[in-house]
């Protein structure tokens, strides 16, 4: 009975955000090294959210899932107060449904151009400015969504869990080469083609890859597709025993405010987690070139897209 708990428990975190992590946290006092940095530069957190603005009975979880990579901050930058200098790589809208178990993810170009801090500038940017509250009120601005949680998960945390599991099996449909000379932070990402297991460094390098015909919606792509195999893979029994070490990657690594009630609901709908009932979109747009390269948001499909995906948490219905 003890393991089957803990187990639910494991599935939750995965799912929709550092549940188990978030119970530690607190106990512990500890913050990650994206908070930390927020503290450093003068930004406040966020404050912990109990409930969601829709479902007060828990049956379902809205939240803002965000990468970022505190290894690249600006640290030149990060010393001014409101700016700690970490752009978010990854941000994705998240809905998970307690009842059936189903999954909705729609991910946002980091290069969408939108309003942030009164002018028009890259979705990204927004958390370099002013961390997660500023990223939070641009999201919310654009989309007209009631988003009030959010998980934040360092790139370091993607290596250590992919090797902490043994690894995450995909499936490279074609040859990706890549070679970066950024002063400190040189890199070659070199993939054939077909089924193979990328241990921790791999698994980052192949998520970072955005050498595609149709650009970063490739890399989109990519990451929707990766995190559904590292879900269904990181299941498997043999990873209960993987939650200390877990358990320590997320303390350093990761940072969210959702409640323990959204905890503890979480854990009671893992078993019930239904994996082909995933559906991950991205919202619409193309790119384009201006002063710079742009992610142009459709003002047409988008907002039909954001209605249909998360109608509920719509600030104007």
């Amino acid at each position: 009975m003890k393991k089957r708990f803990l187990l639910s428990f494991l599935i939750a975190f995965i799912i929709f955000g550092a549940g188990y992590f978030w119970l530690f946290n607190k106990i512990e006092g500890g913050m990650s090294r994206a908070e930390k940095i927020e503290r450093e530069s003068g930004i406040g957190e966020i404050k912990d959210a109990e409930s969601n603005p829709i479902s007060d009975d828990l049956n379902e979880v809205f939240f803002l899932l965000v990468g970022v990579d505190t290894d690249s901050v600006d640290r030149k930058k990060s010393h001014e107060k409101k700016d700690i200098g970490i752009r978010s790589d990854t941000m994705m809208l998240v809905r998970v449904n307690f009842d059936d178990g189903s999954v909705r993810i729609m991910s946002l170009p980091r290069d969408s151009r939108v309003p942030v801090n009164g002018s028009l500038d890259k979705l990204n940017h927004a958390h370099s400015y002013g961390g997660m509250p500023l990223l939070m009120e641009t999201v919310r601005d654009f989309t007209d969504l009631d988003v009030r949680n959010y998980v934040r998960v360092d790139f370091d945390a993607v290596e250590k869990i992919v090797d902490a599991i043994g690894g995450v099996e995909v499936d490279i449909p074609e040859k990706m080469y890549k070679e970066g000379s950024d002063p400190g932070r040189e890199f070659v990402i070199d993939f054939e083609p077909g089924r193979q297991r990328l241990n921790g460094k791999q698994a980052v390098l192949f998520l970072r890859y955005r050498e595609y015909e149709d650009g970063d919606l490739g890399r989109v792509r990519n990451q929707q597709y990766f995190m559904k195999e590292m879900i269904k893979q990181a299941l498997a029994p043999k990873n209960i025993f993987k939650i200390p070490e877990l358990l320590d990657i997320y303390s350093n690594y990761v940072d969210t405010n959702l409640g323990t009630n959204m905890v503890y609901a979480g854990a009671r709908m893992a078993t019930r987690l239904d994996l082909d009932n995933i559906e991950t979109t991205t919202y619409p747009g193309e790119e384009k070139r201006l002063e710079l390269s742009y992610y142009i948001l459709d003002k047409e499909e988008g907002p039909k897209l954001l209605k249909e995906y998360f109608g509920d948490y719509l600030l104007d219905k």
